[in-house]
């Protein structure tokens, strides 16, 4: 009987089960940026903030949640570099004024802010957040009118990890098994 695996591609076949064993970082889609365990796609859309958020969620994403001051950094100096003043963050108060949420569900709480001094003040029922880097603003946050499109861009932000891939091993008949 013949070996299904040949001596010369056993070096192959055993690379091939490490990386299965260990699981891999997806690669982001091309023109998404990675950075840590996140892709993040900047656009030149400017929408009003619910539309921005269904646009994320059409790409496989959502909007920008900032959960630390690295990443907030990584953002407002994309941001510079690209010429965009302002984005939308996927951070709202609109179901209870005072009480952020944030993600697609709008259950969890912000776990970091940046808010600018005297922001948020919910001036003229402001209820979205946006992330603001034009003139000495820096990155600091500010509360917006959801209904607001102008000056504000959309950031999308997905997870650029897979799961870990099945575990295989080679059987005495020199099959990949389970």
């Amino acid at each position: 009987m013949t070996s299904l695996i040949e001596p010369k591609n056993i070096k192959s076949v055993i690379l091939i089960v490490i990386i299965g064993c260990l699981g891999v970082n997806a690669i982001c889609k091309p023109g998404w940026i990675e950075r840590g365990s996140s892709c993040y796609k900047f656009t030149d859309n400017q929408m009003i903030w619910k539309n921005a958020n269904t646009y994320c969620q059409g790409l496989g994403g959502m909007l920008l949640v900032i959960e630390s001051e690295e990443e907030n950094e990584f953002i407002a100096e994309e941001m510079r570099n690209s010429g965009m003043p302002r984005a939308w963050l996927g951070c709202n108060d609109a179901r209870k004024e005072g009480t952020w949420v944030c993600y697609p569900e709008g259950v969890n709480g912000m776990q970091y802010t940046n808010w600018k001094k005297g922001q948020p003040n919910n001036y003229n029922n402001q209820d979205c957040a946006a992330i603001n880097v034009k003139n000495e603003r820096n990155g600091t946050w500010g509360d917006r009118s959801c209904n607001n499109w102008n000056d504000i861009n959309t950031i999308c932000e997905t997870s650029s990890r897979v799961s870990a891939m099945s575990c295989y091993i080679l059987g005495p008949d020199g099959r990949i098994q389970p």
